[in-house]
């Protein structure tokens, strides 16, 4: 058996991580620290604060000169009451937690589905949203060229994807999906909000196994944080509705969006069933493929009320 040297050791471990297609830092959990928050509470920013300060606060994500790039669900041009997206009271208190950490820069990324992004913006509360915290920036993306194409090592199915230049450049990415039912995909939550920051998502539906591709996405696309909006949902005829909503008034956050998603499978019954992730394939594919825990018993959780 060959001797490996501590220091070819670590050449081996620096040329990996600049193998990595995204040059943000990696995301790790400190010890003691849970791996889901689940906060409960009718007040959103008092909700994201309660939720960065059982991970540790947003320094443990955030450091000051850092370029942040926040992905939430902006897709479609509905109301936020609808669940169809996030709402923009969580995103916007979001920003300015990394704000108060000193980023420099924070941007809001979004490919909203519509061929008029800006009323997407408009109707689901964002546009009106922004003009509050005037120093955060928004980039649709809309053309070609705000996409890089990435190798997906790994992968099952998912050899390359075009993603979003703006989330491959951030020190920090960070998550924030709404949850909702989605009747290809079972639900619509982190790892499926990440088909927000691909060129071609016409070809996840045609040209592969949907549930397949989302998990091989999940190897190149890996948040530092994801904060699951389940302050309302949408329970059934998504993911664009109207359909029947609910208002658990609940935020799920962690580090690992694969568990994230697992876990907030159990904040409501999508599509009129108490689902797991072998109803919802993307989840378990992920889980199955070493990407995150998805068994919600072995995950350490902590339960906050704000």
């Amino acid at each position: 058996m060959a001797i490996v040297s501590r220091r070819h050791f670590l050449e081996i471990l620096t040329a990996a991580a600049a193998a990595l297609p995204f040059r943000g830092r990696a995301a790790h959990a400190a010890g003691g620290e849970p791996d889901i928050v689940d906060v409960h509470g009718t007040d959103v920013r008092k909700m994201v604060a309660a939720a960065l300060a059982a991970l540790g606060g947003i320094g443990r994500f955030v450091k000051p000169g850092d370029h942040v790039v926040i992905k939430p669900n902006a897709g479609f041009a509905n109301p936020p009451e609808w669940g169809t997206t996030t709402h923009p009271d969580t995103v916007m208190a979001l920003a300015q937690a990394c704000l108060d950490a000193k980023a420099k820069q924070v941007a809001i990324v979004e490919f909203p589905l519509s061929k008029d992004p800006d009323r997407c913006i408009k109707r689901c509360g964002l546009e009106a949203a922004l003009l509050t915290v005037p120093s955060v920036k928004l980039k649709l993306l809309t053309a070609r060229e705000d996409f890089k194409t990435v190798e997906v090592a790994g992968a099952a199915a998912l050899k390359s994807v075009d993603l979003a230049k703006a989330m491959l450049s951030a020190d920090v990415f960070i998550n924030v999906p709404a949850a909702k039912a989605h009747t290809e995909t079972g639900v619509s939550f982190g790892l499926k909000n990440a088909m927000g920051l691909i060129w071609d998502r016409k070809a996840f539906h045609t040209a592969y196994d949907l549930h397949q591709a989302i998990a091989d996405l999940g190897r190149v696309v890996k948040p530092h944080l994801t904060v699951l909006d389940a302050t309302r949902v949408l329970l059934t005829n998504g993911p664009q509705g109207p359909g029947d909503t609910g208002t658990p008034g609940r935020l799920i956050a962690g580090r690992n969006v694969v568990s994230v998603d697992a876990y907030g499978l159990t904040v409501a019954r999508f599509n009129q069933k108490q689902m797991t992730p072998a109803d919802a394939r993307h989840i378990a594919l992920a889980g199955s493929a070493g990407l995150g825990e998805i068994d919600v018993g072995k995950l350490k959780v902590k339960r906050v009320e704000a």
